[in-house]
């Protein structure tokens, strides 16, 4: 699939869903290209991964408009089995799924974004990594894996 094919499918069932706060690119960038030495082009996801892409856009969704609402930006949302080997993530990585995201809150240190996370409802459904410069979110207990997870 294209890059505008992907554009247009996601796009249509986000527009379905009525997930209106999301680009199709936000979620599989499709064609961004990894860091040399060896260039690797992120795939297009297969289309029956969108449930799982619009399950975490209504947890970003809220996370937005948890305490000030402020934008949420997505670093790394998608990612192919082979991407995601050559930018050294995990093999069983949720970014594979759809069901991942690395994200910053503006005005929000990431500890603080992962303190948001945990007052969530279906907290225990998530995965919350916290890094230096993000947090991750996954929605692993609502796709049938194992949860809540904690880094």
């Amino acid at each position: 699939m294209t890059r505008d094919d992907w554009v247009i499918v996601c796009g249509e069932a986000l527009d379905a869903a009525g997930v209106s706060n999301f680009h199709p690119l936000e979620i599989a960038d499709v064609g961004r290209e990894t860091s040399s030495p060896a260039v690797r082009w992120l795939q297009a996801p297969s289309p029956d991964l969108i449930p799982n892409f619009i399950l975490l856009c209504n947890v970003l969704r809220d996370l937005r408009s948890t305490a000030r609402p402020t934008p949420v930006l997505v670093n790394s949302w998608y990612r192919d089995p082979a991407y995601n080997a050559r930018i050294g993530g995990v093999t069983n990585s949720m970014h594979l799924t759809g069901g991942a995201a690395d994200v910053v809150k503006i005005g929000f240190t990431p500890d603080e974004v992962a303190d948001m996370l945990e007052r969530h409802p279906d907290s225990d459904k998530f995965g919350i990594g916290r890094y230096r410069s993000f947090t991750h979110i996954d929605i692993r207990g609502m796709i049938g894996r194992r949860s809540p997870a904690r880094w």
